[in-house]
């Protein structure tokens, strides 16, 4: 029997260790280039149809949902909150529930939609937040509980949650049309949500709006809750 020759079998082991690693960064390249990415952008003016359009012309764009947003004050039982409110459409945005009540009925009352983080946002008169168990609480209960919505202007009216949402966690929502009736002027569309195929594309897309003056946040990737 002839002498193994160990050298060939260390080159031959060498070869097949590189491809293995060679295969294995493409698969995650290529898994990275699939890979969906969420933002969340936000302007310090409206956005115009020419902004929107050109938004959508963004590498790797497969999602662009513009959001209105106004500013108002939430009052809960001696609690107070001033927040933005952020104006979506329910049959479009892709919320992810924590609850929510069987039927939403649009009416004159402001409907809201809370994350589920937005109950511990809430202070008394001393600055002080919500106990754990009033938070919990409030969210057992959250159909009866009416809430004070007062606008920039000073306008107050009563106001009702409608359900209480996974994600987006720290931010209140209202449906949009409904936000444009109840604050008029005072909503803008200064924002939106994104939806990026691909890491570099979203990094590309991260810079580009940045550099434009827009405030650029990572967000969930924002699936429709089916449960």
């Amino acid at each position: 029997m002839g002498k193994r020759n160990i050298y060939k079998d260390i080159v031959i082991t060498g070869v097949l260790v590189l491809c293995i690693f060679f295969l294995a960064g493409k698969a995650k390249g290529w898994r990275q280039a699939q890979e969906l990415c969420g933002m969340s952008m936000q302007s310090g003016s409206d956005l115009t149809a020419e902004t929107i359009e050109e938004l959508e012309k963004l590498p790797g764009m497969v999602l662009f949902l513009p959001t209105d947003v106004a500013i108002g004050k939430l009052e809960l039982e001696g609690y107070t909150l001033e927040t933005e409110i952020m104006g979506i459409c329910l049959e479009e945005y892709p919320l992810q529930w924590e609850t929510a009540q069987p039927q939403i009925r649009l009416g004159n009352t402001p409907m809201l939609f809370l994350g589920k983080e937005c109950f511990a946002s809430f202070q008394d008169q001393y600055g002080h937040a919500p106990t754990k168990s009033q938070i919990e609480k409030w969210q057992q209960e959250y159909p009866q509980l009416e809430l004070t919505l007062t606008d920039e202007n000073g306008h107050s009216q009563s106001a009702r949650i409608c359900g209480i949402l996974k994600s987006p966690a720290a931010k209140i929502c209202m449906e949009k049309v409904q936000l444009q009736e109840n604050f008029g002027q005072l909503s803008h569309a200064r924002g939106g949500y994104l939806q990026i195929q691909g890491r570099q594309n979203a990094k590309k897309a991260q810079d580009l709006l940045e550099s434009a003056g827009f405030q650029v946040t990572e967000a969930p990737i924002l699936i429709p809750d089916t449960a």
